[in-house]
């Protein structure tokens, strides 16, 4: 069986080409080459990955761990002012070449899916964001790009045939605007350095907490900005590891968390740790105590996750698929979303009982081997 992956992807297999420049604000859906990688390792699928990149001069192939990478380049802009026209016919070359017997594509919020369910081959999507709740939780324009993709979701909704949905949020949400569909509850699957991570054994460092992940406001990162501020005069030692970049059009954001810690005097407890491959991101995990994720919505969360196949217990936002995912009291600890305070109390909780923390932790790791393992996923 021949299978074409369509979705952002990493582009890390290019590294040293000539034309290629590199671009951390792109996100690299790591999700997708866990699957990737998991599927050709069955030996049965014969795995495609195409996805498009302005990080290149002209179009590139390569292999990794036998999925075979096709990357083609595209404009930065003026993309979904076109609705994609041009994107979908690169796509569409591409798919004719290859000629497979499924495309799995991943979002609603790219050409992917349009791509897909226009090029005549059974197709099946994976929903990445659920831009029509995103939109509830982060100002935008009407005539911006975020409306525009949630116009294309709906589009893409109303024709697709065959959901995957990253969790019973996911499910719920979808199934009244795609009544035609059926949809499959598959997880996303995590990388395996997460699991062979060997710190879980213990509990990290004592006052350290990390924030991992694309910095944009969908995340709530200024409500955990400003829990820290709250928790300093009790907890004075306590440190915030910020590991992740801004995404794309997310600059002015980021900048306004950086000026909110400076408001609050904070410099000294925050370290930006910036863009991290997943290797380094098992050790930046394995050196905290917990895991915040503060975010306002979430469709399934790989940093939940990863963190958990770590062994650290997570304190998250009780929005979307978290409480799906975290286990209140027995892996980590819920708090309403945009609540300073209470994440704050949930942190010191945690801080404060390090036997809680590493029972916690090892409860949370039993749980990721088991629901979110790829080759466990990939079957």
């Amino acid at each position: 069986m021949k299978v074409a992956i369509l979705s952002n992807y990493a582009t890390w297999a290019l590294e040293g080409r000539p034309g290629y420049r590199p671009d951390v604000r792109r996100h690299p859906a790591p999700w997708v080459a866990n699957l990737a990688h998991a599927l050709a390792r069955l030996g049965t699928i014969e795995v495609h990955v195409i996805t498009q990149t302005d990080e290149i001069e002209h179009d590139m192939e390569a292999e990794s761990q036998g999925v075979r990478l096709h990357f083609l380049r595209c404009p930065r802009r003026l993309r979904a002012a076109t609705l994609f026209v041009f994107d979908c016919e690169r796509l569409r070359r591409a798919l004719r070449r290859i000629q497979p017997d499924l495309v799995h594509s991943h979002g609603t919020e790219d050409a992917y899916t349009i791509a897909a369910l226009k090029s005549g081959y059974p197709a099946i999507m994976t929903m990445q964001g659920l831009q029509f709740k995103i939109t509830k939780h982060v100002k935008s324009p009407w005539f911006s790009r975020m409306r525009l993709m949630q116009t294309l979701e709906q589009w893409c909704l109303r024709r697709v045939r065959h959901i995957i949905a990253k969790s019973e949020h996911v499910a719920e949400s979808v199934a009244p605007l795609a009544p035609q569909a059926e949809i499959y509850r598959i997880p996303n699957a995590m990388n395996p350095v997460f699991f062979e991570n060997t710190a879980r054994a213990t509990s990290g460092e004592p006052q350290r907490l990390l924030f991992g992940g694309i910095i944009a406001p969908v995340k709530g990162l200024q409500h955990l900005v400003a829990a820290l501020n709250l928790l300093r005069p009790r907890q004075p030692g306590v440190k915030l590891a910020i590991v992740g970049v801004p995404g794309r059009g997310s600059e002015g954001y980021f900048e306004s968390i950086r000026k909110q810690i400076r408001a609050l005097r904070l410099e000294e407890a925050i370290e930006f740790r910036g863009f991290q491959r997943p290797e380094n991101m098992a050790r930046e995990m394995a050196q905290a105590s917990v895991v915040i994720v503060p975010s306002l919505h979430e469709m399934f969360c790989n940093m939940v996750a990863e963190a958990m196949a770590v062994g650290r217990p997570v304190v998250a936002s009780r929005v979307g698929s978290l409480p799906e995912l975290v286990d209140d009291g027995r892996t980590g600890l819920l708090v309403p979303s945009a609540d300073p305070e209470s994440l704050a109390a949930a942190i010191e909780r945690l801080l404060a009982d390090e036997p809680l923390r590493t029972r916690m932790g090892l409860a949370a790791a039993e749980k990721a081997r088991r629901l979110w393992d790829p080759q466990q996923v990939a079957r």
